[in-house]
């Protein structure tokens, strides 16, 4: 099975070093933040996760976007939303080039470019001009014009793409509105579209799951209600089975029981093992239906710890398809 992550990690900077360093620094294009991208992916890579992030290390979730589109200021919303320059692009690049500079497996080890959905930035933000609230459905489909062409600017470099909207979970937003704005940023896109809805989904999953996305991903580690929606899933799922509410590193017998427990649910949807689909084949199901991550960002996290949640996650993971008789 696929290994990912939900995309942030620690913030690890580094002052200007060396002589070349220290020239950019007093030219002021020195980026303190290229060796937090650098550490982020390096980790990524040892620990053996498959689709790698850039480590949303320039902010917070929706202060890398609001930094830089039109329409903010700061968190203020003083005028008409709108996309004006790629926002994550070089970051992505930069991931890349060291992704091929590191990695052992060439060709091998993907990206996931990570976009704040409409309804969490909306939620976020303080309305001061031109819409009416943090509900206004002209604000929320602005901002998600303004991601979709974010998502066009960066599908050629990325592997698949991820729309954080923790915000959902909440029934602070209408799901008919936020259904509309994801259709808005997903409509013809080339690469598989992730949604991130972390909390306690169970009571909306029905509706979340007629999205227009490819996978839907989920926190199961720290909701185990949640694993209820294996049974009723026709998507995808980014099965989160790192808890990244606590600093403890879990242990790969813990990990592996809580992916039994969702292979058993998983084994009641009809609408995977009827009709002869794969087989009944559980492995060919699994690679074909989950995703392997932890349950959101690890942003706030010592490094360390961050580390080896990631590298017990894939651990477990690698350890568990080989006693289901995966070689």
């Amino acid at each position: 099975m696929i290994k990912t992550v939900v995309g942030s990690y620690p913030v690890i900077t580094k002052k200007p070093e060396s002589f070349l360093e220290k020239i950019k620094d007093i030219l002021g294009i020195y980026d303190e933040y290229s060796y937090a991208i650098e550490r982020a992916v390096l980790d990524q890579l040892n620990a053996g996760v498959d689709i790698l992030s850039d480590g949303q290390v320039r902010g917070d979730m929706v202060e890398i976007f609001v930094s830089n589109l039109y329409g903010f200021e700061g968190r203020r919303v003083i005028g008409r939303i709108e996309h004006v320059n790629p926002i994550t692009l070089n970051d992505i690049k930069l991931t890349q080039k060291l992704i091929n500079k590191h990695s052992k497996e060439k060709g091998v080890k993907g990206i996931k470019g990570i976009l704040t959905g409409p309804c969490t930035i909306a939620s976020s933000v303080k309305v001061e001009n031109y819409y009416s609230d943090n509900k206004d459905e002209s604000l929320i489909y602005d901002l998600a014009n303004a991601l979709k062409k974010e998502a066009e600017s960066i599908q050629d470099h990325v592997s698949m793409i991820q729309i954080d909207e923790p915000i959902l979970s909440t029934g602070i937003y209408e799901l008919n509105t936020a259904k509309r704005a994801i259709k808005r940023i997903t409509e013809n896109l080339k690469v598989p579209v992730a949604m991130h809805v972390c909390g306690k989904v169970v009571d909306i999953f029905e509706e979340l799951n007629t999205f227009n996305v490819d996978i839907l991903d989920h926190e199961f580690a720290s909701n185990r209600k949640n694993l209820d929606i294996l049974e009723e899933t026709n998507k995808k799922i980014g099965f989160g089975c790192i808890n990244t509410k606590l600093k403890s590193v879990e242990s790969l017998d813990k990990i592996k029981d809580l992916l039994n427990e969702g292979l058993e649910v998983l084994k009641n949807n009809n609408s995977l093992f009827s009709d002869g689909k794969n087989n009944g084949n559980i492995l060919d199901i699994l690679n074909e239906y989950i995703l392997i991550d932890p349950d959101c960002g690890m942003r706030l996290f010592p490094l360390d710890i961050a580390y080896k949640k990631l590298r017990n996650m894939v651990r477990a993971s690698e350890e568990w398809e080989r006693e289901l008789g995966y070689e």
